[in-house]
């Protein structure tokens, strides 16, 4: 049996018959006393995990008695104001107005249970709220459950044992390689012709296009770098740092591209609006950040007058992936332009509706076995 530490707060770690060393430990936890194991590659390891979480151990706090779940979401939605982008919270700030509280607000936080996340799931859904919808009611009350936890306000988080609705993947509508290039000539008399040729052929996101300043254009060089993002959300818009790290890159220019930023340019100066660095690129009339509501109208009129489809502002984005990739442009250079977090996301997106990929695997596997 494993010597106890002279502190008594856990055994000192013994390697194990599969070559892993172990040290254990004991916790408080609502149902009783429980005993904790910590593994490492070594003893220095392992030793170094049973004192982390003896650590843990002792800022175990526990929740005072009256706290609702009301309440701590309150307190959560405080503390991410600090951390969460200003949509992301305001999305959060949501969902516990109008889904958790009202449902589970008057729970003791400590009493919540799985059954409780439960039935508060199939009730929505019962209620006609879409998969999505509920998911992301799952999500906001994990992370805010994740953090009672490392507040050490809660021993477990429920939402891991609840099983939230499945979704389909959404529906991507990319124009075809003819309808991309009558949406190019179509553009060509449109006030928005520069803003939509970036978007087609480069894949930026929306916000990341109404975001960009002069100073991030090249156009000798033919690049253009993305720093930042319009977020639309309650009252002005803001500018926050791209989705991820991913996001923050650079991407060259088509020659198209280039020439329409170069028209845009001017007659931008010829109305008095400034192209200096710190200057939008793209703005309303006004001189101001364009209004995403408004430019969705214009997109969708803009469609119309040019008889194509009625496809997302976004939808450009996928038609810039799925033309690239179905011309053989490798999966990895397609997932930098975009600013993906991981290649997986970008094999994950488009594959399905790339037929070719599968004729293409077929017969490379006849040509190995011939």
């Amino acid at each position: 049996m494993a010597r106890k530490n002279a502190n008594g707060d856990g055994s000192r770690p013994r390697k194990r018959p599969d070559g892993r060393w172990e040290a254990r430990y004991w916790v408080e936890t609502p149902s009783g006393r429980k005993r904790r194991s910590v593994y490492g590659s070594s003893r220095k390891d392992c030793a170094e995990k049973l004192a982390e979480a003896i650590s843990a151990k002792e800022d175990f706090v526990p929740i005072p008695v009256g706290v609702t779940v009301s309440e701590f979401l309150n307190k959560y939605l405080e503390a991410a104001r600090e951390t969460l982008k200003k949509r992301t919270w305001e999305g959060h700030e949501e969902t516990v107005r109008v889904h958790l509280v009202p449902s589970l607000g008057h729970l003791k936080l400590k009493e919540l249970t799985r059954s409780h996340v439960q039935s508060l799931y199939t009730a929505k859904r019962a209620r006609g709220l879409s998969p999505g919808t509920v998911r992301r009611i799952h999500a906001v009350l994990s992370a805010a459950l994740s953090s009672a936890v490392r507040w050490r306000l809660l021993p477990y988080n429920v939402c891991k044992d609840a099983n939230p609705p499945r979704t389909e993947p959404p529906e991507i509508r990319p124009l075809n390689q003819e309808e991309a290039r009558a949406f190019m000539v179509a553009a060509e008399g449109e006030r928005h012709h520069a803003l939509y040729c970036l978007a087609l052929t480069t894949g930026m996101r929306r916000g990341e296009i109404l975001g960009l300043r002069w100073g991030c254009l090249d156009l000798a060089l033919r690049t253009v770098h993305v720093r930042q993002t319009l977020v639309a959300g309650r009252g002005s818009p803001t500018f926050e740092s791209p989705k991820s790290a991913k996001s923050r890159r650079s991407i060259t220019l088509t020659t198209r591209a280039v020439d329409a930023l170069e028209l845009h340019r001017e007659r931008q100066s010829k109305v008095g609006f400034s192209v200096e660095d710190e200057a939008l690129v793209f703005t309303s009339i006004k001189g101001t950040p364009i209004n995403t509501s408004r430019l969705r109208l214009a997109f969708k009129a803009f469609l119309a007058r040019a008889g194509l489809p009625g496809i997302r502002f976004h939808d450009l984005r996928h038609t810039c992936a799925t033309l690239l990739l179905s011309k053989g442009v490798h999966p990895k250079i397609v997932r930098e332009l975009l600013g993906h977090a991981t290649i997986n996301i970008t094999l994950d997106t488009y594959s399905h509706i790339l037929p070719g990929i599968g004729d293409a695997a077929a017969s490379a596997m006849d040509d190995v076995l011939k």
